[in-house]
């Protein structure tokens, strides 16, 4: 198993390849970008990718039929710069065909799939180059993520020591199947070109969540890094992004989280040890989850039956727990506020802030 390790410095070491000053040729990196109608945001995208030092980019714009001016500012970024090229349909075949075809066009040992509204801070594919070249068990690389609204930031504060963290593959999909939440973004992930061709790519029966279920299979095939106290990735937040227009809705996000698990575990080859394990602990965990999200549905005064009969059928013991008594008795009387709902409440933001901690500081 891998030590944490230290990272020294704002970038990757000098004498890793691709950051040698002795003329030697750099690391290539391909950096994809999907597009469908994202014009406002495309130029920033491509910039933020062919601004990266320390590494060789290429930069891929697959478009997606858009009907606004994604195309002809694609092809002003492609006449002004040879390190990118465009890929125009005139028909559109939908989101998950977009990443992959973009996902497919990567000619780099190393991609990175980068939506139009997002960005890649400085250093970002110095720094997951360096770790991927320096373990190559290593199939996939992310760190912290900062998201914002608006400009894009000038300058990020670090979360966390500076420091390396190396999981064995199995180590960590035991972690997701615990936690069953998606833990990365996207524009802070830096996959292994010859990983992602051995699992394939995004899958259409997960549309909602097929970025999960792609981690998972990549987790099933080596070990996955983080790097921690640097930001990696800008995640942009708007009413336009598919977070809101597809994806949306907490029953919605429930079941594709569920479904990305599943489908993982049909697929999943028998060389990764513990599946029927990894797949009991994923439901139960699923269970609770379903439970958590139920109080929250109450809180909201909305429906909460489904989430309910989700847990059961996910985990049978899941009935016999206090929290899940709680919310049977308030979707039978919505204005029950007992003593036992004000514990409820009080444990479930605890949990939350702890949640969000880890993820922040940790990624887990």
């Amino acid at each position: 198993m891998h030590e944490d390790e230290a990272l020294a410095g704002g970038g990757a070491p000098d004498m890793v390849r691709g950051q040698r000053l002795d003329g030697e040729t750099r690391a290539r990196v391909s950096v994809v970008i999907p597009c469908h109608n994202y014009a406002q945001y495309l130029e920033e995208a491509v910039v933020s990718a062919l601004a990266q030092e320390g590494v060789e980019v290429d930069v891929t714009i697959v478009d997606d039929a858009s009907t606004d001016d994604s195309v002809k500012i694609a092809r002003r970024l492609v006449d002004a710069d040879p390190r990118v090229r465009l890929i125009a349909r005139e028909v559109n075949l939908g989101h998950i065909h977009t990443f992959n075809e973009a996902l497919e066009s990567a000619t780099a040992p190393y991609v990175v799939k980068l939506d139009p509204d997002d960005l890649l801070p400085p250093g970002s594919l110095s720094r997951s180059v360096s770790v991927l070249e320096t373990h190559p068990d290593v199939v996939f690389v992310y760190g912290p993520v900062t998201s914002f609204s608006g400009q894009p930031p000038t300058s990020v504060r670090a979360v966390g020591a500076r420091r390396l963290k190396i999981w064995p593959g199995r180590k960590w999909l035991t972690l997701r199947m615990k936690r069953c939440r998606n833990v990365i973004y996207q524009p802070e992930v830096m996959i292994r070109t010859s990983a992602l061709q051995t699992v394939g790519g995004h899958r259409a029966e997960v549309p909602a969540a097929s970025d999960l279920n792609l981690w998972l299979r990549l987790a099933s095939q080596g070990s996955v890094a983080r790097i921690g106290g640097v930001v990696q990735g800008f995640y942009r937040q708007h009413s336009l992004s598919m977070q809101h227009t597809v994806h949306t809705g907490k029953l919605v996000d429930f079941r594709a989280r569920r479904d990305a698990f599943d489908l993982f575990f049909a697929e999943a080859p028998n060389t990764v040890k513990g599946l029927s394990d990894m797949r009991v602990l994923s439901r139960r965990s699923l269970a609770k989850d379903a439970v958590r999200l139920a109080f929250e549905e109450h809180e909201a005064g909305n429906p909460a039956q489904e989430y309910l009969d989700d847990a059961a059928r996910l985990d049978s013991r899941i009935v016999r727990t206090r929290a899940w008594k709680i919310n049977r008795r308030r979707v039978a009387d919505p204005g029950y506020n007992g003593i036992p709902v004000r514990l409820e409440r009080v444990r479930r933001d605890l949990a939350a802030r702890i949640r969000f901690r880890m993820w922040r500081r940790f990624g887990i």
